[in-house]
């Protein structure tokens, strides 16, 4: 067992880059922004987003992130890529390594599959809570806002629905659910081996920040892989808090005008934008036939979004189109790329390969710097109202602000 005292190097493997970035700041222990020039202060540890998998050696960073982009990959291929990467002796030698494992707070993409490939290698720990955005698990099920996911809402863009228990979407894995008494009481460390030697995921109850400090803290002790959400990812940073390191020196890149892309329809984002429209920035709302066609000017700040219903079945399409669009016309302006979908497409087709984040806008919408510029990343749902400007003001104080070692 590794030593808190030693350094320890994290290994954070997630399904999509929204959720690469949201992880990398909170285990890197990047906070949010506080609106003011002079309290912009170094990230704690080194940490770099991957878009592919580096060969890291003795070389790395105290914190690696990958993106496998395997929300997008059909359950067996998402599992066999995840099975691999874990497998690679290259990834990450040395004992003195966490492994992370992040998915969607909202359980989208294949992720029993993903689960049980990897519990061939280490005992899993699951929970998709996150209590400061009002996401905890009870009885096994996942409540948004104390109802259930299912009648949320938010799986309205999903060709189907959630099933009414965490332990059921994440078929074909198996599990053992322990329940809140479990989680708070004094045979937590039996009830998680005991599901580990029965050959299950342990599926976690949490209610509160507490919940989940107990779940990493006694988890990572019995040597098991940590998987959920940013609210467990919040809890191993807070379990792993004992090194902090500073990074290289370097110039925050110069000042440039902003592009926008907004890969969703939902209510919540038309709220963003209206607001952010609100502060005078031009927004093109496009309906998904019009993306490809459409030309946007070289200047200025400006925000294209998705309008009207969209099918499921044409997200990829549209995806693609949103990413070409920035292609034409990104013209070397920062980047707020809001969706992992659309950020990965659009990083991919414009070459980006690695990101490193630098500061938090709010919770899960993540600042970073790829090649000299700015790239803001954010699920597609997350946020306030105020989300797009507090982005937007969080990349004007980066800008031309030098960070110092």
């Amino acid at each position: 067992m590794v030593e808190w005292g030693e350094v320890v190097r994290i290994l954070a493997l997630a399904d999509d880059l929204s959720g690469a970035s949201e992880v990398a700041a909170i285990l890197a222990e990047i906070p949010e922004c506080t609106q003011k020039r002079e309290e912009l202060q170094p990230r704690q540890r080194g940490v770099c987003v991957h878009l592919e998998m580096p060969t890291l050696g003795a070389k790395a960073t105290e914190v690696t992130v990958l993106d496998t982009d395997n929300r997008r990959r059909g359950e067996e291929r998402a599992a066999d890529h995840l099975r691999h990467l874990l497998n690679d002796s290259a990834v990450f030698p040395g004992p003195q390594v966490r492994v992370f494992l992040k998915f969607d707070s909202l359980l989208r993409g294949h992720i029993g599959g993903q689960l049980r490939a990897a519990q061939e290698l280490t005992p899993i720990l699951f929970c998709p809570a996150v209590p400061g955005i009002g996401r905890t698990v009870r009885g096994g099920k996942l409540l948004i806002d104390g109802y259930p996911l299912r009648d949320s809402g938010l799986w309205s863009a999903e060709p189907e629905y959630p099933a009414n228990e965490v332990a059921s979407q994440l078929s074909p894995a198996p599990t053992r659910t322990l329940d809140l008494t479990t989680v708070r009481g004094t045979h937590l460390g039996k009830a998680l081996k005991q599901a580990a030697e029965s050959g299950a995921v342990a599926v976690c109850d949490a209610e509160s920040d507490a919940d989940l400090d107990r779940l990493a803290a006694i988890g990572l002790d019995l040597g098991f892989t940590l998987a959920g959400a940013a609210g467990l990812a919040e809890a191993t940073a807070r379990r792993l808090a004992s090194e902090s390191f500073a990074p290289p020196a370097g110039a925050v890149p110069d000042r440039r005008e902003t592009l926008f892309i907004l890969g969703t329809a939902s209510a919540a984002a038309q709220r963003q934008v209206d607001r952010l429209e609100e502060t005078g920035i031009r927004v093109h709302r496009l309906h998904p036939e019009q993306i490809d066609g459409f030309s946007l000017e070289h200047h200025g700040t400006v925000a294209v979004t998705v309008d009207g219903p969209v099918d499921p079945s044409n997200s990829e399409s549209i995806i693609t189109g949103l990413a070409h669009l920035a292609m034409r016309h990104h013209a070397d302006r920062h980047l707020v790329l809001s969706g992992g979908e659309t950020a990965r497409t659009v990083l991919g087709v414009l070459g980006f390969s690695e990101l490193v984040p630098l500061k938090q806008a709010h919770a899960g919408a993540v600042v970073s710097e790829a090649d000299g510029r700015l790239i803001a990343t954010r699920p597609g749902s997350y946020g306030p109202p105020t989300s797009l400007i507090d982005i937007l003001t969080t990349i004007d104080l980066l800008q031309n602000t030098t960070r110092k070692a």
